[in-house]
């Protein structure tokens, strides 16, 4: 049975409140399935969301609608692996990853 979650939308209120996407480059750090990254990633200039999980990044690229492919890139990787330049993001998020 899958878990729906965030029905009410209450989580991406609140990220919405807090953050602007609008032209901004975004890291996700353990995006999953995609599930979060769909629902901000609209606004943003890029978004380069990563995971471990193999087939979360499946999913998650399997899932994501047309007009968000040329803005998200899905990336299996571990974060403390990656060599990632300073000041490349403005907006960092980490969801579901400590």
């Amino acid at each position: 049975m899958a878990v729906d979650r965030d029905p009410e939308q209450v989580e991406t209120g609140v990220i919405h409140a807090l953050v602007d996407f609008s032209g901004k480059d975004v890291l996700e750090i353990g995006c999953g399935d995609g599930r979060l990254t769909r629902r901000y990633a609209g606004p943003a200039a890029s978004v380069l969301a990563i995971d471990p999980d193999e087939d979360a990044i499946a999913s998650a690229r399997a899932d994501t609608p047309e007009p968000l492919q040329s803005i998200v890139t899905f990336q299996v990787a571990d974060v403390t692996q990656l060599d990632l330049p300073r000041s490349t993001y403005d907006v960092v998020l980490v969801s579901w990853s400590l």
